[in-house]
């Protein structure tokens, strides 16, 4: 039984793919892809008695790239998508500013522990002073995540707002992107 997908093949693809980005304004140093991934094709299913043949290799290669023009975004998505031999795209939106906007969310996010901290010590006539540690996983979570027993919080709700494409075989995409930041401060207090 011949190959599912070759080397060639998946060259072939990546030399369109490659294309496609560059006639749409994407930059060379705006996409990534420095692996291949090969899988072993074998005619033994499950239950299957005898031993495993090879029946070939299933070649791919993945491909990340950042459009910068979101106006030729949708022109990207329907060329990739009517493509043979391409699979799993998967698409994100950011923020040029993301890295300013989380800074100052985390600005925030430790004065309101200070505050917090200072609302739940008031009834004890006391008050907050240094901050002994802080985390962006909750503290009993970390024991854990060092592999000493405990258990991992579970991820933060991704919470994203989506508006239908207007064409319904292309991919949705976000009217909103949602970033948050969250602290766990261990105060003394005096």
């Amino acid at each position: 039984m011949p190959l599912i997908r070759t080397d060639s093949t998946v060259a072939e693809r990546l030399k369109s793919v490659l294309a496609t980005l560059s006639a749409k304004h994407v930059s060379p140093g705006d996409i990534e892809s420095f692996s291949i991934n090969k899988q072993m094709l074998t005619n033994n299913e499950y239950g299957a008695k005898g031993p495993a043949v090879i029946r070939g290799y299933d070649v791919s290669r993945p491909l990340k790239f950042t459009a910068r023009q979101l106006d030729s975004l949708p022109a990207i998505e329907s060329s990739m998508a009517g493509e043979p031999n391409i699979e799993n795209i998967n698409c994100r939106f950011d923020r040029k500013d993301r890295k300013d906007i989380e800074a100052d969310l985390l600005t925030k996010a430790l004065q309101s522990a200070r505050d917090q901290a200072d609302k739940l010590a008031q009834p004890l006539g006391r008050h907050v002073t240094a901050a002994v540690a802080i985390s962006k996983s909750p503290f009993d979570s970390i024991a854990g995540l060092l592999g000493l027993g405990g258990y991992s919080s579970a991820s933060e709700l991704a919470g994203r707002m989506f508006k239908k494409s207007a064409d319904p075989n292309l991919l949705l995409v976000p009217s909103t992107i949602y970033i948050s930041a969250s602290v766990n401060v261990l105060f003394k207090m005096e």
